[in-house]
């Protein structure tokens, strides 16, 4: 049942080509909407909300994520100025914040998102954002009514570095695009990848995405075994040299294709052809890329770690990510039995169909409706 009253949705995180986070609010808000909610949504980019009766105020492209620590600091002003004067003009029943920035004192109930606390479990990467989540985020969180994460995984690493109630913590795991991610028409499910097999990667290339482990475990599995690795990705310049230089001195460089990026049509169709997509992060809030795999239809190899087998269940090949010889039997595995990776196409599509925006969309209102109900 909607909420009486109309939520308002603090939405700038969206920037001028959504990624990961963008993409959630965009996806929630459009579920949201589906539900019956009114909406009144604060964004930079309004030409991208398009659901009948929603309200959209335009905010400054000043703060979007492109723009860096400046964008941040920014938002950060904004939040504590211009949002806070634009909600009491607004008057909603409730205002929910997809990041964690939020008004750190306010009259309206509010509900705020936290995807992951990396800078917190990795600082040494994140030194510009120690303060903004030792300081900031916590002052948020206090200041909110319920807090929404986006795995049972990010509610331990938030309960265990800020106090706060755990009965204030709601578990609400993201959906996919199920329109976009989806086996071949012309091939199946069920059906072997064409050519030459190979391994994908999708995502940065920061230390917590473990990648040296899976470039050495992948020289392991290809001198006994035709695989290419793909990697689609890129990141800092020093992270980005010394996975250069480890490839080099492997001599797995003609094995390896490596882009920063997939082009505009081309991820799916690295999906769909993968023999299994390769996830063997130290961490991860959610793990997206499991579930498009999954429910591409192609097996998965990742981590037994943090949020990852929330999501891929037993729908996976899971392996210690601190052991290359570990992720190498899992590549050997995928790449060598047939009948395993036939079963984890089925698993796969069954798993990923657990998740949807609309499920998402409706556990998110649940936790607005018992936040505003106090």
């Amino acid at each position: 049942m909607a909420i009486d009253g109309t939520i308002a949705i603090n939405a700038a995180i969206v920037g001028q080509r959504p990624t990961g986070l963008g993409f959630y609010a965009l996806h929630l808000i459009s579920g949201l909407a589906a539900l019956g909610e009114r909406l009144h949504v604060f964004t930079s980019r309004p030409d991208l909300i398009t659901t009948p009766g929603t309200r959209v105020e335009r905010v400054s492209a000043a703060m979007r994520p492109e723009r860096g620590a400046l964008g941040h600091l920014s938002r950060l002003v904004w939040v504590q100025t211009g949002l806070r004067a634009r909600v009491r003009r607004a008057n909603p029943r409730v205002l929910l914040n997809l990041m964690p920035e939020g008004l750190l004192a306010s009259r309206v109930p509010q509900v705020t998102t936290v995807h992951d606390l990396l800078p917190l479990l990795y600082p040494a990467e994140y030194p510009r954002q120690q303060y903004y989540f030792r300081h900031y985020v916590p002052a948020v969180l206090r200041a909110s009514r319920a807090v929404i994460v986006i795995s049972e995984s990010t509610r331990r690493d938030l309960l265990h570095f800020y106090d706060l109630p755990s009965e204030k913590v709601h578990v609400v795991m993201s959906g996919y695009d199920a329109e976009r991610f989806r086996p071949s028409v012309s091939t199946g499910p069920g059906a072997e990848p064409d050519g030459e097999p190979y391994l994908l990667y999708v995502g940065n290339v920061m230390p917590h995405k473990n990648l040296p482990r899976l470039v050495e475990a992948f020289a392991q599995a290809a001198r006994r075994l035709p695989v290419r690795l793909v990697l689609r990705g890129w990141g800092r310049p020093r992270h980005v040299r010394e996975l250069q230089g480890m490839i080099a001195a492997l001599g797995i460089e003609g094995q390896v294709d490596w882009q920063p990026y997939a082009a505009e049509g081309e991820l799916l169709a690295l999906y769909r052809n993968a023999r299994a997509l390769v996830l063997p992060s130290l961490h991860e809030g959610f793990g997206l890329t499991a579930l498009e795999a999954m429910a591409c239809g192609t097996p998965v190899v990742a981590s037994r770690v943090s949020s990852i087998p929330e999501v891929v269940g037993e729908a996976a090949v899971l392996v210690d990510p601190l052991d290359p010889g570990s992720i190498a039997a899992g590549l050997a595995r995928v790449l060598t039995e047939d009948g395993l990776c036939k079963d984890l196409r089925v698993r796969g599509l069954e798993r990923a169909g657990q998740f949807s925006w609309d499920a998402t969309a409706r556990a998110v209102q649940q936790a607005v409706a018992r936040a505003v109900a106090g």
